[in-house]
């Protein structure tokens, strides 16, 4: 079972190509090792980490689950799901935009 991630919400729109880096040690979140793992120590777009986020996310239930659990529907919520992550660790864990 994954943890539930916080809700969270932000009114300032991020640019796509805005820069997302790492900031601090390796996480022990499990959420927050996927954001750690698709960076890779390097500086991503925030539209691409967020699909890499969820490809990572859709992966690890697809191979939990196997395909009998037909979670390819919901592929999308994935996506969602993804943007919190790196929402709720934008500013502690993450740098975004200039400077990243």
């Amino acid at each position: 079972m994954h943890r539930l991630t916080t809700l969270v919400w932000s009114s300032v729109p991020i640019a796509a190509g805005a820069p997302v880096t790492w900031t601090g040690a390796a996480p022990a979140d499990e959420e927050a090792r996927v954001v750690w793992d698709a960076l890779g120590g390097r500086t991503v777009g925030h539209a691409a980490l967020i699909d890499q986020v969820g490809e990572r996310l859709f992966r690890r239930d697809l191979d939990m689950l196997g395909a009998a659990a037909d979670v390819g529907f919901f592929r999308p919520f994935y996506l969602a799901h993804a943007r919190r992550i790196v929402a709720a660790l934008a500013g502690t864990c993450l740098r975004v935009g200039a400077g990243a």
